[in-house]
């Protein structure tokens, strides 16, 4: 993994000219609270709560999430990998869902609304601080706008 401005860049990812990293995060653990707290309880059962522990921790792995001036890349999965690469000016909407787990913790998902090729909305499932990221994607969907007025 490749560091670009102080920013992690996902493997496999290559910066278009022009293009500069704002934010590189994963699925929080905070996200995975029930499953943890489930293995916690469950340890003693043969195995079971170790199987819980997993489960979080490659929900945690198999997520990636990277904003620049030009794009939000998403992927998830460790067996079955889905990416996503929705291009700045696709994006109609960002909207914050937190739970009231989600609102104690700081976690939630941010729903990224799009027009053009996929058509519907890619979710950024469990991430820290979601409305600061919703910040971050506003800002650069405000200047993009902007700039090409």
């Amino acid at each position: 993994m490749k560091v670009t401005m102080g920013i992690k860049v996902p493997a496999g990812l290559t910066l278009l000219e022009g293009e500069r990293p704002y934010w590189y995060g994963r699925m929080s653990w905070k996200a995975s609270w029930d499953l943890i707290l489930l293995g916690i309880l469950t340890i003693w059962a043969y195995g079971f709560g170790l199987l819980l522990f997993l489960l979080a921790l490659s929900r945690v792995l198999a997520s990636e999430y990277f904003v620049t001036n030009q794009r939000v890349y998403i992927k998830y999965g460790l067996l079955a990998k889905r990416a996503f690469e929705i291009k700045i000016e696709w994006i109609t909407d960002v909207v914050v869902r937190q739970g009231v787990m989600g609102k104690i913790l700081n976690y939630g998902n941010i729903i990224i609304s799009i027009s053009g090729q996929y058509t519907g909305s890619v979710i950024m499932a469990g991430v820290s601080d979601p409305m600061h990221i919703k910040t971050i994607i506003d800002d650069i969907l405000r200047k993009s706008r902007k700039s090409r007025k």
